[in-house]
């Protein structure tokens, strides 16, 4: 396992912590996706399907946590097998610019990326009609609100997926995609995957694998 030195990202310091050669043996999580029954989830805007992640992952998570910040524990509160399929052409306006998970300061997300290159990593975003690089709950109406004037100001985002030329967003940072890379980051911070590229034709192998996760302090 090597952990990398947080970078700090941003006007705002939104921390990402790196971590490679993460899963002692990611190859059994590779085995696992086919035996799990991949479905959306209800209300959840991701752009495809997931699956419950394997026993013992949750555990084994919390610890490799341990290992970038040490003065503070983290609870997995949900992790699952993801996986994006779904055509950009028909993304919710919504889907179409970078997102943030929850509002809580105090949650983190992870990504465990279980796939090769040319798959893209994640990136991460200000929004530039407010200044925003996290959003918490004292935010919440303040971005809502600059949401409404980038639609009057730019009209709908694009149907594609959002990357650093989306409309009134500036990328501040971006994680690269390698197998067995482990990234973690405030899950209230605006991020979005880099889909453009992912295959979502073919081989359930040739698919963009990953497991995300939400840890609560």
């Amino acid at each position: 396992m090597i952990v990398h030195p947080v970078r700090l990202m941003g006007q705002e310091a939104v921390p990402l912590y790196v971590i490679d050669a993460a899963h002692p043996q990611p190859e059994t999580l590779q085995t696992a996706i086919a035996t799990q029954p991949f479905q959306r989830d209800a209300g959840d805007y991701y752009p495809g399907v997931r699956a419950p992640a394997p026993a013992g992952y949750a555990a084994w998570l919390e610890q490799v946590a341990l290992a970038t910040d040490a003065t503070r524990k983290l609870t997995v509160v949900r992790a699952t097998f993801a996986i994006a399929i779904d055509d950009p052409a028909g993304l919710a306006p919504i889907q179409r610019i970078p997102h943030f998970d929850t509002t809580d300061p105090k949650m983190m997300a992870a990504v465990h990326y279980l796939c090769e290159p040319p798959h893209c990593g994640t990136g991460f975003y200000r929004h530039r009609g407010t200044g925003y690089e996290r959003i918490d709950a004292s935010r919440a109406s303040a971005w809502r609100q600059g949401l409404t004037r980038d639609r009057n100001l730019y009209g709908l985002p694009e149907a594609q997926y959002p990357d650093e030329r989306t409309a009134g967003f500036d990328r501040i940072g971006h994680a690269d995609l390698r197998f067995n890379r482990l990234i973690l980051y405030p899950a209230n911070c605006l991020h979005a995957g880099d889909l453009g590229a992912t295959a979502r034709d073919g081989p359930m192998r040739s698919q963009r694998w990953t497991l995300t996760a939400l840890l609560q302090a």
